[in-house]
């Protein structure tokens, strides 16, 4: 490696020292070449999580190209958990882990991987979900980025209503009947309206439910009796 890139390295090593026993995270960003570490805030509330402040985002991709993710796990190695790795192939950059055991400083790197398949994905909430899918199809397929929100596990039944709340924020509108690309939205489960799928000409839904593997499906009884909400992208 580089000495550039070990000066990185010093840098995220720093910060994750300083952060213990929290998660740190931060991002390697490219300057006409020249690449630096710039932490980050973790907004997590659990200390064996993170999530990126989106601000310090958006400031890092101010200052230059974001090259890579880098987080630390604190008394553990850097081999990366399940959460990981859905959260890297969902991001489509590299990945840097800071194992912070003992004392002793270890590292993983995950290179860059590539598009996702919106089918056969399997399901990890908040990372790799329904709404990862509308997202990645609306990217994909419409080239319309879509807003990312932060969501817990079990949320529907926790007093949020996270699609409906977000409806005008992300630039749906209610409509009568679907055409290609439209949200359904859906109650399964609970009465708080909690899985969004695409609908697609034939009658079909791409979605991706809890425990299943991304797929396409009709839009069959049961779905259209879960159904509490039809939404059409406008801006």
């Amino acid at each position: 490696m580089s000495e550039v890139f070990n000066k990185c390295r010093a840098d995220a090593e720093a910060h994750a020292r300083a952060e213990y026993p929290r998660e740190s995270v931060g991002l390697v960003i490219s300057v006409r070449g020249k690449p630096s570490y710039v932490p980050c805030r973790n907004q997590s509330e659990e200390p064996d999580h993170f999530i990126l402040h989106p601000e310090d985002y958006a400031s890092a991709e101010d200052m230059g190209d974001i090259v890579a993710i880098v987080h630390s796990h604190p008394d553990a190695g850097p081999e990366p958990s399940l959460h990981d790795i859905a959260s890297h192939s969902a991001s489509r950059m590299a990945w840097w882990i800071v194992g912070l055991k003992d004392g002793v400083v270890t590292w993983h790197e995950m290179p860059a991987a590539g598009e996702m398949p919106l089918e056969g994905r399997v399901f990890v909430h908040g990372v790799i979900d329904c709404y990862t899918l509308v997202r990645d199809y609306y990217r994909q397929v419409l080239g319309i980025n879509l807003p990312d929100f932060h969501r817990k596990d079990d949320w529907w039944h926790n007093g949020e209503n996270l699609y409906v709340e977000n409806f005008a924020r992300t630039g749906f509108v209610p409509v009568d009947t679907p055409e290609q690309g439209d949200l359904i939205v859906m109650a399964i489960g609970s009465p708080t309206p909690c899985h969004g799928a695409i609908w697609l000409e034939g009658d079909v839904l791409l979605h991706h439910l809890y425990g299943r593997l991304s797929c396409k499906e009709v839009y069959g009884r049961a779905y259209r009796e879960c159904t509490t909400h039809i939404m059409r992208y406008q801006r």
